[in-house]
This record gives structure tokens, sequence and C-alpha cells, in this order.
């Protein structure tokens, strides 16, 4: 059976901008659960004008909605893995060629995930430029067939509005990124026991 991995991230690689950067990533054999908790939302949880909003973004959603979907994540068979990175440890030359360092970023990431033979990856479709995503297949592709070259591995870069699972590890990533970013821990508990946080370029 596939394993469904989705990837989002939040704060930005820009030198100035955030103090950190979050890149997560949320592993589950039943990607229909993760819609489930979207669909939910739309029908209990949202007043009528936001029901016809494209998507549900962690950072737009007020705190009880926040909460809710947090807590249903935290009940369902996932597991989060998260890189945080402090910016002001990046080395400048790193900043040259920005879509690069979000390439390694993901790749230390998705390497957790190394026992893994069938792998769905699916990314948020952020940059239009359809080079820079081969280079990310590419780049991914390659680390993880380091590991193990028998691993069947499809990466599809879709926009969130169409992909719930998307929408879900939006608010894992901002959850995690909130405690860094904002000295704010309280979203992120609700998910701790699901999530392994690694942090690059310590002081």
């Amino acid at each position: 059976m596939s394993i469904h991995i989705y990837v989002d991230e939040s704060g930005d690689l820009g030198m100035r901008g955030s103090k950190y950067f979050v890149i997560a990533a949320l592993k589950t054999k039943d990607p229909k659960s993760l819609e489930r908790i979207i669909k939910r939302v739309r029908q209990r949880k949202l007043k009528k004008p936001l029901k016809k909003a494209p998507e549900i973004k962690a950072n737009k959603s007020p705190p009880h909605i926040r909460k809710y979907i947090l807590e249903k994540i935290s009940k369902q068979e996932v597991k989060i893995n998260a890189i945080v990175v402090e910016k002001s440890m990046i080395l400048p030359r790193l900043y040259e060629v920005k879509n690069r360092l979000y390439n390694y970023l993901a790749g230390i990431l998705l390497k957790e995930f190394n026992k893994d033979n069938e792998m769905i990856i699916i990314i948020d479709k952020k940059d239009t430029n359809a080079l820079i995503r081969k280079d990310f297949d590419e780049y991914i592709a390659r680390k993880l067939e380091i590991i193990n070259n028998k691993r069947n591995i499809k990466i599809f870069h879709k926009e969130s509005q169409t992909c719930k699972g998307l929408q879900v590890v939006d608010f894992v990533a901002w959850a995690i990124f909130r405690k860094y970013e904002k000295d704010d821990e309280e979203y992120f508990e609700i998910i701790k026991n699901k999530t392994s946080v690694k942090y690059l370029w310590k002081r």
C-alpha cells in the first residue's frame, strides 16, 4: 500500500521577513481521513459566507477552527515530521538560489520516511515554473533512492485549493511555525504527540 505524504511550509526563505522557516510533512495511509476533516469543518464549523471560500488556511482562520482541525489531526493515524530553520544561521550564499535551498531542506525532511518503499508525495504547487518543479522532483528522487533504490516514488505538485490534504498540513506547518516565531506553543501542543521536529543550524 502506498503512503501519502503532504508537504507544506510556513515562514519564508528571504533574507528578511520571518525569523524562522518551517517545512513540514504529514504521512498517512488513509488520505480520505484528511479530506473528511476539511469537509466537516465546511459543513459544521464555517459560517455561511466562508463556506464558499476556495480553501481553508490556518493564518486566515479563527482560533476555534485551528484548534478543531489540529485536534482532529491528533486523533488520526498520521506521522508528522518537520524541519525548523533559524534563518539568521543560513549562510548568505545559500540565499542566492532559493529553490535549491528549499530542495535541500525538503530532501532532509523526506529522508525521515526512509523505510517506506511506495510513496506518493504531494507538494503545494507554489511555483509556476515547470523547470523548477522538475528540478525539485529529480532532486528528491535522487535523495530517496540513495537509501533504497527499489523505491516507487511519485511526486505531484497540486494547488492547495484542490487538495484537502495540503490544507490539513498547512495547519500543521503553521502551528509549528507559531511555536518558534511567536513563542506560542498552544497550537503545537495539540499535535505534539504526532510530531517529530528537527532543528537545523542551531547557534
